[in-house]
């Protein structure tokens, strides 16, 4: 009989998190938006395209970036979708959420809130360009590092 583990894909805790550098909060670089095109829907998303953070989204990242502890959630989606338009370069980008860990409150970090800053990205929820199997069509990643330590 094989085992269960053999086929469940261990995520390590120490890589679902990433710190937030101060270059990609103040310029909304390699922030981006997915921004759907159709209201009927038949599959898992609606069609559409990812476009960079626009004045909402990069005016909030101001604001949370003047405070420190900073960190970007994996929530555990990567998405392949055109840059720019639909008829754009396809690439591939990881959905996180800005967070301010906080030692108490009823808000566990989460800033925000729905349609806030914009209504792509509620609770401060947006994507990440990544590379997949070596290859981005993104020339400017987001500069988001893994958090090394083992479990937080």
């Amino acid at each position: 009989m094989s085992s269960v583990t053999r086929f469940i894909k261990q995520v390590p805790l120490s890589t679902t998190y990433y710190s937030v550098p101060a270059s990609m909060l103040s310029a909304g670089t390699g922030v981006y938006e997915f921004q759907p095109t159709a209201t009927n829907t038949v599959g898992n998303y609606a069609p559409g395209f990812m476009a960079l953070a626009g004045a909402e989204m990069i005016a909030a990242l101001v604001v949370a970036g003047a405070s420190t502890n900073l960190v970007l959630r994996d929530m555990g989606k990567t998405v392949q979708a055109p840059v720019t338009s639909l008829t754009g370069a396809v690439g591939f980008f990881r959905q996180v959420q800005l967070l301010k860990p906080a030692a108490s409150g009823t808000s566990f970090g989460v800033l925000g809130a729905s349609n806030t800053p914009d209504a792509y990205t509620d609770f401060f929820t947006f994507y990440i360009p990544v590379p997949v199997a070596g290859i981005s069509v993104v020339a400017a990643l987001s500069l988001a590092a893994p958090i090394a330590g083992g479990q937080m």
